[in-house]
């Protein structure tokens, strides 16, 4: 798997125990010396395993973690930033945190899903993928629009370099969302491999069309 010019890797919480504090790279062994608090948690420790699953041939890479659960996405190009986010479904006041981040069309539109949960979790998880591509900041999330005007469904911005996004949804609950230029030539449902319950999983993604250009 590592002679893609893209990877995913997915992994549940049960990998933790695979974890080797003595594989990290120099600039985690810092953060540990820092925060030496991190070694007990399992979200460092699975999210560290997968990095720890990657050779020197992918220096871009985005991580995310969710109770103990993380995944990972790594380009082997310098050039290209890949971004990832995984979220945990849990009944919450959607209509009340998408004011915070989200655009006035974006709120309109989920006022109109059926199924509420997903369509939230989904413009939120591009939402974060697509920061971590421009090294935003979680305040940036209402300068993404996924829903452009005259569009009634979910449409990537036209960036400079283009990028292709997806999300899938694994037993129900975990949404996950990646984001990568569209210079890397393989497809995400061809690049991502789990770890720990997630080993034998057929990952369902869905790709996003990109909104045209203006």
């Amino acid at each position: 798997m590592m002679n893609q010019d893209c990877l995913i890797l997915l992994t549940t919480a049960d990998i933790s125990g695979q974890y080797s504090s003595l594989k990290l790279d120099q600039a985690d062994k810092l953060r540990l010396q820092q925060y030496p608090q991190l070694a007990q948690r399992v979200d460092w420790q699975s999210s560290r395993f997968l990095k720890q699953q990657l050779s020197a041939s992918y220096p871009q890479f985005s991580l995310t973690h969710k109770k103990g659960h993380a995944g990972l996405i790594a380009c082997s190009s310098a050039q290209y930033i890949p971004g990832i986010d995984m979220e945990y479904a849990q009944e919450r006041n959607f209509l009340a945190l998408a004011q915070l981040c989200c655009t006035a069309n974006e709120q309109r539109w989920l006022t109109q899903q059926s199924d509420l949960s997903t369509a939230f979790y989904q413009l939120w998880t591009l939402k974060e993928a697509l920061i971590k591509i421009s090294r935003g900041q979680l305040t940036d999330m209402r300068q993404w629009c996924l829903i452009p005007t005259g569009y009634d469904a979910i449409h990537i911005p036209a960036l400079n370099p283009p990028v292709q996004a997806y999300s899938c949804v694994i037993d129900q609950y975990w949404h996950i969302s990646a984001v990568y230029p569209a210079g890397c030539s393989v497809l995400a449902q061809n690049c991502t491999y789990g770890f720990g319950r997630w080993q034998e999983y057929v990952f369902d993604w869905h790709r996003w069309p990109v909104s045209p250009p203006v």
